[in-house]
């Protein structure tokens, strides 16, 4: 066997050993990336581009392009690249009502993994890429005997998002990226039933679905300094379908149990969201080997979400329905909004980079429509972390994000006065992501 054959055949043996990778993480998917999250949008998708403020279209040279900007996937040709970490998100929420009493909100970490395969095929202008990562859900828990109890207890969506992407490389200057997004979600929410004359009772509610959804990217070297990527992100519809559980209806005062034939109840149901689309642009700009800028801006368009209606798909009798549809549908009326972030980096030696970043985000939804399962504010954060090149070809990355959320007085909720009060809340966020190409 002749040099070339050999070594023919050793790209081969990569090759598959990449596309098996990958066909094993679309099928893990659903188990390996089920993590919840403390917010309606969660942005943990790269210790690197953490570090930096999230600011990363514009540069995106690093498998988590995937996510950021598919199109500039086309930097890393010539190898194969696989990124893999997780992040820890931890929020802390308090409420205070109008008399002075304070309630915190259950303490959660939610571990949120991240994952990047990425390869040419051997072919001389495409690049491809698979990513797993979980870029959306919610995740709050207030006490059963707490102010928010009937509103809500537990709320936990998760939202596992699978990621299959190629790029186009036209010139030294320009490419094109596409990408097919998978998102899988699971909805888990829990309140009270007030109940006269005994214990409150227990409503549950469980449903899942997935969509599909597409991004087009582009990404342009102006020269060796400056470098700007855009892309966009189509809504995906999701209709979630599952049942609502009611439990222990026995108040000696109530006549749930009579409306609903006995202690416990159960029925269908089905829900219509919309994941937004959005569009975010960014720039970086590296004016030596030592500093990189980066920036980007970005809008995300919330104007989908008018109200949340919760459809019961099975007959139920007027007074049941009665009971189920008391504050259904919920009035959203959230609006477009607009974010951004800045990020830098300097490079300490030839291993070590040091990085710093800020970022902002705009609540989408107005006052009289706040709710306690998702206490949302202005918010804005800052970042750090660092890069070491372990070897030549590994890379060790880390950061940390700290996030303040703009405190909230709401006197005028409409889905229920109860929760009527004053807001606080912080997220700490680290990330540690290790990266080897071959």
């Amino acid at each position: 066997m002749n040099i070339k054959t050999a070594e023919e055949n050793m790209h081969s043996k990569k090759i598959k050993l990449l596309f098996f990778v990958m066909v094993s993480i679309v099928l893990m998917a659903p188990n390996a990336f089920a993590a919840g999250s403390g917010g309606i949008r969660v942005e943990l998708a790269d210790s690197e581009a953490a570090g930096k403020g999230f600011a990363f279209a514009g540069q995106a040279d690093n498998p988590s392009a995937v996510y950021y900007n598919p199109a500039g996937l086309t930097q890393l040709k010539g190898d194969n690249h696989f990124s893999g970490g997780f992040s820890v998100l931890s929020p802390s929420a308090s409420y205070k009502d109008f008399a002075g009493n304070e309630t915190q909100m259950t303490r959660q970490n939610f571990p949120i993994p991240h994952i990047y395969l990425v390869s040419d095929f051997g072919l001389d202008d495409f690049v491809f890429g698979l990513g797993g990562v979980s870029s959306w859900g919610t995740g709050t828990a207030w006490a059963d005997d707490s102010f928010s109890r009937y509103a809500a207890t537990e709320s936990d969506v998760k939202n596992i998002d699978t990621l299959v992407t190629a790029a186009y490389k036209f010139n030294e200057q320009l490419s094109f990226g596409i990408s097919a997004d998978f998102d899988y979600s699971v909805a888990n929410k829990s309140k009270k039933l007030l109940q006269a004359g005994g214990a409150d009772g227990d409503y549950n509610l469980k449903a899942k679905d997935s969509g599909w959804g597409y991004r087009l990217a582009t990404h342009y070297k102006l020269s060796d300094h400056h470098k700007f990527g855009l892309m966009y992100r189509s809504p995906i519809q999701l209709k979630y379908r599952g049942k609502a559980f009611l439990h222990e209806l026995n108040g000696s005062g109530s006549n749930f149990a009579a409306i609903f034939g006995g202690s416990s109840f159960e029925t269908n149901i089905a829900e219509e969201f919309e994941l937004p689309q959005s569009v975010v642009l960014g720039y970086s700009y590296q004016p030596d080997n030592k500093w990189t800028f980066n920036f980007d801006v970005e809008w995300m368009d919330w104007s989908s979400l008018e109200q949340e209606r919760l459809e019961f798909t099975e007959v139920l009798t007027a007074a049941q329905a009665a009971v189920l549809n008391t504050g259904n549908p919920a009035n959203r009326d959230w609006d477009a909004v607009w974010s951004g972030a800045v990020g830098i980096e300097y490079a300490w030696s030839d291993d070590l980079r040091l990085r710093g970043g800020y970022y902002q985000h705009t609540a989408p939804g107005p006052e009289e429509n706040f709710e306690s399962t998702l206490p949302d504010a202005n918010k804005y954060g800052v970042t750090t972390g660092f890069g070491y090149d372990l070897t030549e070809n590994s890379t060790f990355d880390m950061a940390y994000s700290y996030l303040v959320y703009e405190n909230i007085t709401i006197d005028n909720a409409i889905a229920s006065g109860t929760i009527n009060g004053t807001y606080e809340q912080v997220m700490h966020m680290g990330l540690v992501t290790y990266s080897y190409k071959f």
